[in-house]
């Protein structure tokens, strides 16, 4: 196994034991609100140390709720000696699209020992009481992650960052410009057609239901007309939109109306 290889693997290890804490801590009745994770590891090839954000089970969970019509069959279940496997399916009702998310969940688990100095001088594994509750977590992870694509789950992490004032992932410019590897040039709008954060603060979810009431919201707050608006969103028109009309809305305010910096 190559180093590249090696470094993947131990990522993947990381969101797995991150993912397992995070499904105890809920059947224990915790409120979890860690919806991204960030993991730092250094890149064999360019020795350098990178970042990679990705969703926890819980803000896979809460992205696939947001972008809606997402449906999970029963699990269908088998046991081996040494593991229980669970394969789920996730179809998109809107789309038409179904996939398969799958798990191969160990019926024991590594447990390390240490010595007096907290130092790891070897391992043995203990049965695990909650294996099942662990893989049929992560195989409806699995199944919903492949139902949201890629873009949609960049701009739902950097919503998730910016929350938790962490360093985003995609620029201003980027998230109005980019769907499905498309970029288009961002329009030029004249500063004093753009009415200030203050009035774009004032409207609610509720005033937003769809993009129907989308479009003379934004012609009110920014004088931009449907067909440009779509193109800020990387979209040609509003059946072309898959993300949340209110996702969108508060993708274009921090387009045309971006908080002011905070004087240090």
């Amino acid at each position: 196994m190559d180093e590249l290889t090696s470094g993947m693997i131990a990522q993947i290890h990381d969101i797995e034991q991150k993912d397992e804490s995070q499904v105890i801590a809920e059947l224990a009745g915790e409120t979890i609100e860690e919806y991204v994770y960030e993991i730092w590891r250094k890149n064999p090839q360019t020795k350098h140390r990178e970042r990679k954000v990705k969703l926890s089970w819980v803000g896979t969970r809460e992205v696939a709720r947001s972008r809606g019509n997402i449906i999970l069959d029963p699990p269908i279940i088998t046991e081996t000696d040494d593991a229980i496997r669970f394969v789920v399916r996730a179809t998109d009702l809107l789309r038409n699209f179904t996939v398969f998310g799958g798990c191969h969940q160990l019926k024991k688990m590594k447990i390390n020992e240490t010595d007096p100095n907290g130092e790891i001088v070897g391992f043995h594994y203990e049965e695990d009481d909650f294996a099942f509750q662990k893989g049929l977590s992560k195989s409806q992870r699995n199944a919903l992650t492949l139902c949201i694509p890629g873009e949609y789950a960049a701009r739902m992490i950097d919503r998730f960052l910016q929350a938790a004032g962490k360093q985003t992932l995609l620029t201003q410019e980027s998230r109005a410009s980019t769907t499905k590897g498309h970029k288009q040039a961002p329009r030029q709008t004249s500063k004093s057609t753009i009415k200030p954060r203050e009035e774009w603060d004032k409207i609610t979810e509720a005033e937003v239901p769809d993009y129907v009431h989308l479009e003379p919201v934004i012609w009110t707050l920014c004088k931009v007309q449907p067909k440009d608006m779509y193109s800020e969103l990387g979209g040609g028109s509003r059946n072309d939109m898959t993300i949340p009309a209110w996702l969108a809305f508060l993708t274009l305010k921090d387009r045309f109306a971006p908080l002011e910096p905070q004087a240090t």
